[in-house]
């Protein structure tokens, strides 16, 4: 999937449904949220290893390259042997990946975008495409399995706890959303 265009397609769909979205919020522990909202549900990803003070969650840093679209790639490619490699074709550009370390560090490393686009265009069979951005992000890891369940703040409001997906979080978000609507009950 395109996320650049995923994600603005879920952002407007949310908002057009009346919600709103804030940037720049912090919070230092859940009940901070403020106690107008009667239901909150925490999807802070590795943010939840705080938050939440789940230690079973561990940050998977993974480091992708954009590079141009690539005409001859149509669908995505995923080699999960060492080493992990990627290509995902998107609507303006190619993903290549990419890694997948235990690792909170967020800074882009050239040796290892070189690694990738050398290892992309070996097994794509091309010339290696010149780097448009370099990507870092932390997947939410939960060493015991997605957290989705249902407890209470202090102050007595519910709150549905909806992370630790890893690198599938995309792939099992509507069934968790159907999962946390119901838990909502």
């Amino acid at each position: 999937m395109d996320t650049t265009i995923y994600l603005k397609y879920l952002a407007d769909r949310f908002q057009k449904a009346g919600g709103e979205i804030s940037s720049g919020v912090r919070f230092q522990q859940l009940e901070d949220v403020h106690s107008d909202l009667g239901l909150v549900i925490n999807c802070a990803g590795i943010g939840a290893r705080d938050l939440a003070h789940d230690h079973h969650l561990e940050p998977h840093r993974g480091q992708v390259a954009i590079v141009p679209t690539i005409d001859t790639v149509d669908c995505a490619i995923v080699c999960d042997d060492a080493p992990l490699m990627y290509v995902i074709p998107r609507t303006n550009d190619c993903v290549f990946g990419g890694t997948n370390e235990i690792s909170d560090n967020l800074s882009p490393d050239r040796a290892t975008t070189e690694a990738i686009v050398v290892e992309c265009a070996r097994v794509l069979k091309i010339g290696k495409p010149r780097v448009l951005r370099e990507r870092v992000g932390l997947r939410p890891f939960r060493k015991s399995g997605v957290r989705l369940e249902r407890e209470k703040l202090r102050d007595g409001r519910p709150v549905i706890h909806n992370y630790g997906h890893g690198g599938s979080g995309f792939t099992l978000s509507w069934g968790c959303a159907e999962n946390v609507f119901e838990v909502a009950g």
